[in-house]
């Protein structure tokens, strides 16, 4: 089978309606065209975009970084790696890029671009890594029960008997009381952590909750 040949207008229309960005700057970072998509999905028209500078989409954080690109740019041919930009509304994007600088025949150098947005992969990458420290958290939570309780349970069960065979002095039995109710308190929390079945996670959030409550993490499905 023989190669479809593009005509000027339907590679126009493939490079307009891709989602991914492709762009052209000078090698002063000056946005000279940038696809429709692209630019739509940033918030913007594409004429909104060219004639400013691809810096000023750069999240404010990561803004000081682009000097450093373009310098690396006019040295090498290529340059890769990721941009965190973000759109007219102030939400922030990770994009993977791969630029290529080039110049035709008596004309200016200048620098094709091209983006991806795998800000949903990064992000579901991170919610993997949160639901392991989790079940970490869990594992931990599991042995430190078993390694408390069996101790605990001698030390309640030795007092209780040494009471119940009057071999506590009377003066010592209000100690010996206080005792037993504060390593009946640890063997309840211990209890709690033992009976994690799970610990909420929310999809939206991106951090870890701040407190563990154990009472909600250990309470029956419904």
């Amino acid at each position: 089978m023989r190669p479809v040949e593009l005509s000027p207008q339907r590679y126009r229309e493939l490079v307009e309606q891709s989602r991914g960005l492709i762009c052209i700057h000078d090698l002063a970072g000056v946005l000279l065209s940038v696809n429709r998509a692209a630019a739509e999905r940033l918030g913007y028209t594409p004429e909104e975009l060219v004639g400013r500078s691809l810096g000023e989409l750069l999240a404010p954080a990561v803004r000081h970084l682009f000097p450093g690109y373009l310098a690396r740019i006019q040295r090498a041919a290529t340059d890769e790696g990721l941009m965190l930009v973000v759109t007219r509304a102030g939400d922030e994007r990770i994009w993977s890029y791969s630029n290529v600088r080039g110049q035709e025949p008596g004309g200016p150098e200048y620098v094709l671009g091209h983006a991806h947005d795998i800000t949903d992969i990064k992000r579901s990458d991170a919610r993997e890594g949160e639901a392991e420290a989790l079940r970490s958290v869990g594992q931990l939570a599991l042995a430190t029960a078993h390694e408390i309780n069996n101790p605990l349970t001698v030390i309640i069960a030795s007092l209780q008997l040494m009471v119940a065979r009057g071999q506590v002095p009377d003066e010592a039995a209000g100690y010996v009381e206080r005792v037993i109710k504060a390593a009946e308190q640890i063997r309840d929390t211990v209890r709690n952590m033992s009976r994690i079945t799970r610990l909420e996670l929310s999809r939206q959030a991106p951090q870890l909750p701040a407190v563990l409550d154990l009472t909600k993490s250990s309470a029956p499905r419904d």
